[in-house]
C-alpha cells in the first residue's frame, strides 16, 4: 500500500510541474522549444507513472482475491474441522456412558460373587466337620 501512495505523490508531483509548464505558456508561438519539450518529457512520466500505478493496482487487486478465496478455504476448513471434533467428542461422551455401565456391571458381579463365596465358605466350615468325622470313622 504505501507504494501506491508513493505513486500517487510521485504521479502528484508530475501533473504539478505539467501545470507549471502550463503557466508559464502565454501563448502557443512563444513557447520555447526547451518548454515544449519538458511538458512533454514530464506528460510522458506522468502517462508512465499512471500505467505503472495501474499495473501494481492490478497486482494488488489480484493479491487480494487471491487472500480471499484462501480465507474462503480456510474457513470451509475450519467449519468441517470443527463438526469433525463435535462428533469426535459426541463419540467420547458415549463411550464414557458405556464404560461407566460396564463398570457398575463388573462391580454388581464382583459383589455378587464376593456373596458366592461366602456362601460357599459357610457351606465348606459347615461340612468340614461332617468330613472329619466321616474320615475319622
Amino acid at each position: 500500500m504505501s507504494d501506491i501512495a508513493e505513486l500517487e505523490g510521485r504521479i502528484s508531483a508530475a501533473m504539478a510541474r505539467i501545470g507549471q509548464a502550463v503557466e508559464a505558456f502565454e501563448s502557443p508561438q512563444g513557447v520555447p522549444a526547451e518548454a515544449l519539450d519538458e511538458a512533454r518529457a514530464a506528460t510522458e512520466a506522468a502517462q508512465a507513472e499512471a500505467s505503472g500505478a495501474q499495473e501494481r493496482a492490478e497486482m494488488a487487486e489480484a493479491e487480494v482475491s487471491r487472500l480471499e478465496q484462501a480465507l474462503e478455504a480456510e474457513t470451509t476448513a475450519s467449519a468441517q474441522l470443527r463438526e469433525r471434533v463435535g462428533s469426535l467428542k459426541s463419540m467420547k461422551d458415549r463411550q464414557q456412558e458405556r464404560i461407566s455401565e460396564l463398570e457398575a456391571e463388573v462391580k454388581t458381579l464382583s459383589e455378587s460373587r464376593s456373596t458366592d463365596r461366602a456362601e460357599l465358605d459357610e457351606l465348606i466350615a459347615a461340612l468340614e466337620p461332617l468330613v472329619k468325622e466321616q474320615l475319622d470313622a
